[in-house]
Order: C-alpha cells, then structure tokens, then sequence
C-alpha cells in the first residue's frame, strides 16, 4: 500500500506494508481540494502525508523497494507534485505536506540531488514564516540536514540567517530552538570545520553572520528549556567554529567559557569535542616550538650561574643527567673532534666521536666551521683547509662514508647514526626515515633510528616506531624521551580525532581510547622521569595538563589542585629556558592550557548548571530532551526518521553518541595495546597459544616471549 508503514520492516511481496496512519478514502477524487476538504481539519501532519501518498498513489518512501520505484517514476512522480504545489500557493497544509514528502525522499542521495536541483529549498524555507507549518518545515529541515551530503548542507548554510531571524523572533518556543540549531549544527559544519587547504570560502563564511549566530545560541542554552540535543548541537556549531573563525568566538566570552565548561561533562566524546576546539582556537595566533639553540647563549647561562631554587632542582635530579650539561659537553666534544679532524685528517676517527655523540643530545652537532681573519678587512671568513667540506654540518656524510668502508658492522651502524642526523639537520624528513628503516632490516635494536621515524608526519606509524623504539637495547635517555615525547603527540593527536569523528562505531572509540591512555601515561612518565630543563618538558607538561582534564572530566575540583604539582614544574622548566635566554613559544597546547586555567573556575560558575543538565539527559536511557513534541508533529517525526534500507551502509552518528562511556580507566583500549611495547592498535595479533596476549608483529611477540612462556598456558 502506498504512503507511510508503522513497521520497521518491509515484506519484499506484500502490496501492503503496515497499517495506515490517516483514513482511507472508498474512492480516489479527482480533485486534490476536494479531497483535502473530506480530511478532518485536525488531523496531524503524518495524517497529511499520508493522505497525500494516498492521493498520488505514491510507493512506500520508508523502504529501499519503495525508493527504487521513485527513481524509476521520478519525472512523473515530481511533475505530479510540484503542479499541485503550484497551483495551491495558499494552501498550508497543502503544501507543507507536499513538502514533507520531500524530505522523506531525500534520505536518498540520488533522490536528493534531483531535489535540490529543482529548487526543493525554496519551497522549503518559506514555510518557516508561517506559523502552522513553522514547525513541519523545520523537521523537514532537519531531516534533510541529517541525510545531506555537503553541497546540499553548505547551500543550507549560506540560509542560516533565515534560522537566526526566526529564533530571534520565536526567542521561548523549544520547538524552534531545538530543531533551528540542530540544522545549524549539521550545515555550518560542511562551510566552517573545513580543515584542508585553502580552507573554507571566506565570503561564505561572512555571509553566515557568525556573531548573530553565537549569540542567539548562547542565549537559547541559557533559557531553562535548553534540551540535550539544544546543548549538543551547540557545541557542535562552537566546535566547528574556533579553527577559522577564532576572532569572532574569542570577541563573545560566553563561547569560550561553554567550551571550557564542557572539560567537566561525563561524556568523553564531548569533553574530547571540547579540548579540540580549544586548541583550534589558538592555531592561527601560535608560535612554532623551540627547534634551534645557540650554544653560547647557554654557555653565557651557565657562566652567570642559575638561580638558587633552578640549581637546586637540577641538583636534586643530578647536574650530569641535566640537558644543558649533555648539550655543552657534546658541544665542547664536537669542537675538540673537527678540530683534531683538521689536524689529522682523519674522516674515520672523527665519525667514531660523532657516532657515539649524535644519540646523546638533541643538539649534538653545531653548525660551524674553519674560519680565519681577513688580514685586509679584518673580517672572519670560512676557510679551506683541503678537507672535503667546509660547513662542519657538511663533514657528516663523509665521516659516514669512511665508516662504512671499514667494513665493520657496527662502524656501518653509526654511518647510518650519522647520515640519518645529516639529513635531520638539512631537514630531509622523509629521506632521513627511509634509511632509517633499510637500517632497521640490519640492527634492529639500534633506538637512534626508531627516533628518526618518529619525527614523520605520519602519526600512527610514528606512535608504532616510538614505543618499538623505547624497548631496544641500544637507546641513551635523550632518545628515550625523545621517543616518549613523540609518542604523546602522536597519540594525543590520534586520539582526540578519533573520539571526535562522526563515524566512530564502538570498536574505533575503544581504539580511542586506548590512544589517549597512551598519551596521557607517557607524559605522565616523562614529566616525573625527564631532565627539569629539557625543551620538551615543557610541551609533556601541557600535553599532561590537558589530558588530564579530559580524562578525569568532573573528578577534578574546580581550582585543579590535583594538578598543583605539574603547574610548579612548568614554572620551574619555564624559568630555566628563561635564564638561558630562551622565551617559551606560545604554541598551541600552552595557549590552550593558559586559557583553560583562566577560565575553570569562571566557566564552571555560569554554565555548571547547564552541563549537569546535559549529563542527565545524556545517560538517562529514556530521556534524552526536555522538549515533549506535540503529537501533530510526532508522527511526522517519526515518519520522517523511519527508513529501512536493508543493505544499506550508511550511519549517522549523532553528537556526543558515547554518553555510556563517561570515565577511563587504565583498563580501558588494554584490547588494543601490544602486550610488549604498549602500542595502541587496531590490527594488533593474539598470541596462537593463549589468544590472550597481543603483538604488533612477529618481533614484539618474539621479544615478549622470555616474559609471557611462563603465563602462556599451552606452552
């Protein structure tokens, strides 16, 4: 039977799919108004639709059986409605139903795009203004959204100031509210979350009227009918919003205390949601970190002598084991070795010195070289001497060069140390890790060269060689931290993109959460176990300040005492890059962190009642809105939502979906971390005789198994 089914599924034979949801007419008429005026004037929208279904004898739109006999009779079927949407302008019902059938129809992608060619938005929008079909066109709307691919949403989107009008002229109607910003969440995503390059149509983006849009929806969460989905999509309009247009959201205050408010949730995925778009709102304004060093600068520090309470602390930890100690030896090692290398000659010798030094320190290799005083100018110039380079920088390949011919296996293990760090220091990335992975084939237990895949672009790769890496035998504490300070970023990056994607199922959000375990129990290893002077110190500690809030979510007082002692090692490592002439940058996770703190105790105050209220809705199994829709629109709804496409794979996830996952434990993602280097993933395989253990791959397992024979029962 043609119009709308009550039930969930189809029978592919039956002519009849469900019981009718409006009256069945003995005989069809021939006139559309005549067979409105037979319809009782109460009936409900999903009354109307389904009358008209009837009427255009229409197939059933809830089925992919239904929908196929719609592409098959589209031109007919669209003709049909769209004469008698043109010839009654005036008729509400009329029309909004005719509309209705639209949107129903656009959960098919094909059926869609046909649609909008036809000018199916402006037959929509127009319904908003009236007020007997405001609510129907915005459900439409919705659905539409909702099944929308970007064309379709970004050309929604450039509409949002009709949605804005409409909340500013309805400001206490739920209904307008809930389904206003549900459609703003979904379209504006498709113009402003645009993170690919060149990024987001700027013109676009100012026709959008931002700050009108903030602030009807800041003052929408703040009436006392503010529904889960209301707070939701809210966060997803802010969200999407700090990358590109950072300015707007940082001139109304109220955005960013909401964001950081949501730190607090007891939904991971939001509280995920949140930190990104802090960070993202620092990304155009942020400092590059730290990368070079000017050894005299340091040398100059030292001279002066640090601070009491600095020298104390390096003391404590032990002045040898301190990274301005390891920096200012190799520097000084460094020197003596081309020095001796002008003397001698010796390009063999002088590798062995830079073989052993290169895993020692980050800046283990100063650029320098010959230089003697212009007798004339009185200038000093880069002499020749009759070596082969000139740059020291430059002496590196030769020194690998002669090490090799030697013959040696482990002289051809610091060639590859020494070539890999040449191509660092020229900042050939990408060649330097594809030696170092022919170098792995041979010396697999060499750390250094672990350390050179971790400085790739890719993450997951990088995160794998990291924890490879810091299980080797041959590995110095500066490549040690190295590595854990790699491994956070990857797997802190990692993690906050996947327990923020729309499409994450349960299998990727476990996968999730394991990658944000990771990060958060390595910077915790690194701030407690790391040099108090070491650059990256200062980036673990943020990464470790913020993880922390998102991990722990409401467990943390509003003053963040639990987090008074990484706060006093900041400061203290800050203080050291200070004295030794080293401002610290103003990246990312530092502006973020700043702000966070700023704002914790303040955002909490005006928006702790709000978040509270979302966390109830959001784990009660029942209630997930405060808004009752009226039964007119309910069945609509209902309809509207309703399609079983059997073989279809589309999903759609909506915002903060993982309310049922509110807390981490040190448990939580252990499915998917190699049972030998801890390294998060998803493709990890089980031991063949206990299935219990995992392994990223035959090496780890091989390496794991003086461990694990004892406990593996089979064996």
């Amino acid at each position: 039977m043609p119009g709308p089914s009550s039930k969930k599924k189809s029978k592919p034979k039956s002519k009849q799919s469900g019981p009718r949801t409006a009256p069945q007419p003995t005989t069809r008429p021939d006139d559309l108004l005549k067979f409105f005026s037979d319809l009782d004037s109460t009936e409900t929208w999903g009354m109307t639709v389904a009358a008209l279904c009837d009427y255009f004898e229409l197939p059933d739109l809830t089925t992919r059986h239904g929908l196929k006999k719609v592409h098959a009779n589209f031109d007919d079927i669209y003709r049909r409605l769209d004469t008698a949407y043109q010839k009654n302008p005036g008729n509400e019902r009329l029309v909004g139903g005719i509309v209705g059938i639209y949107a129903k129809m656009c959960a098919d992608s094909i059926l869609r795009d046909k649609l909008f060619k036809a000018g199916f938005l402006s037959k929509l929008f127009p319904l908003i203004d009236i007020p007997g079909c405001c609510h129907m066109a915005l459900r439409a709307l919705s659905t539409v959204t909702h099944h929308g691919g970007v064309a379709v949403r970004t050309d929604i989107a450039k509409r949002t100031p009709a949605l804005v009008r409409l909340l500013q002229e309805c400001p206490s109607d739920p209904k307008v509210a809930d389904l206003s910003i549900a459609v703003m969440s979904h379209a504006l995503g498709s113009v402003l979350a645009v993170d690919e390059k060149p990024g987001p149509d700027m013109r676009v983006v100012k026709s959008l009227q931002l700050p009108s849009i903030l602030r009807v929806v800041i003052e929408q969460l703040q009436k006392p009918y503010a529904s889960q989905e209301i707070i939701s999509h809210a966060l997803g309009i802010f969200s999407g919003a700090t990358l590109h247009c950072w300015k707007e959201c940082n001139d109304f205050p109220p955005v960013i205390t909401f964001l950081v408010a949501f730190l607090r949730s007891t939904d991971l995925t939001c509280r995920c949601e949140a930190l990104g778009a802090l960070i993202r709102l620092h990304h155009a304004v942020c400092e590059p970190d730290q990368r070079l060093y000017d050894p005299q600068k340091m040398i100059a520090g030292v001279q002066r002598g640090f601070p009491p309470y600095l020298s104390e602390v390096m003391m404590e930890y032990g002045p040898t084991r301190c990274d301005v100690y390891a920096t200012m030896q190799s520097t000084l090692t460094h020197q003596k070795a081309m020095m001796k290398c002008a003397q001698d000659r010796d390009l063999y010798a002088c590798g062995k010195v830079l073989g052993q030094l290169i895993p020692s320190t980050e800046f283990s290799i100063a650029e320098g070289g010959y230089q003697a005083q212009n007798e004339r100018t009185g200038r000093w110039e880069m002499m020749d001497i009759g070596l082969p380079f000139k740059m020291w920088t430059d002496a590196l390949p030769h020194c690998a060069k002669a090490l090799r011919a030697s013959g040696i296996s482990s002289d051809a293990d610091m060639a590859d140390i020494i070539e890999i760090k040449y191509l660092i220091v020229k900042q050939r990335i990408p060649d330097a890790i594809e030696l170092a992975l022919k170098a792995i084939r041979r010396s697999p237990e060499v750390a250094y060269y672990y350390y050179a895949i971790t400085l790739g672009a890719d993450g997951e790769r990088g995160l794998r060689y990291a924890k490879k890496g810091a299980k080797c035998k041959q590995i110095t504490p500066f490549v040690r931290f190295a590595m854990i300070h790699r491994a956070v970023d990857h797997a802190g990056n990692m993690a906050l993109t996947m327990l923020t994607s729309t499409h994450t199922g349960e299998r990727k959000w476990e996968e999730g959460v394991a990658f944000l375990t990771c990060a958060w129990e390595d910077a915790k290893t690194f701030i407690e176990e790391g040099p108090p002077d070491s650059r990256h110190m200062k980036n673990m500690l943020n990464w470790y300040i913020l993880l922390t809030l998102v991990v722990k979510g409401p467990e943390m007082s509003p003053d963040l005492r639990e987090l008074d002692d990484a706060f006093k090692k900041l400061k203290i490592n800050e203080e050291i890059g200070t004295f030794l002439g080293y401002r610290p940058p103003n990246t990312e996770l530092r502006l973020t962190r700043l702000k966070i703190v700023q704002l914790y105790a303040s955002a909490i105050k005006d928006w702790g009642e709000v978040i509270s209220k979302f966390d109830l809705l959001n784990s009660s199994p029942v209630a997930t809105s405060v808004i009752s829709p009226t039964k007119a629109e309910d069945d609509l709804a209902t309809w509207l939502e309703d399609i079983n496409l059997e073989d279809d794979d589309h999903v759609h996830s909506s915002h903060c979906s993982h309310g049922a996952h509110p807390k981490v434990s040190a448990m939580d993602g252990d499915l998917y971390r190699c049972s030998w280097c801890r390294n998060p993933s998803a493709i990890l395989r089980k031991c063949g005789g206990c299935s219990k253990t995992r392994y990223c791959d035959s090496a780890c397992q091989k390496s794991h198994w003086s461990t694990h024979k004892k406990t593996c029962k089979p064996a």
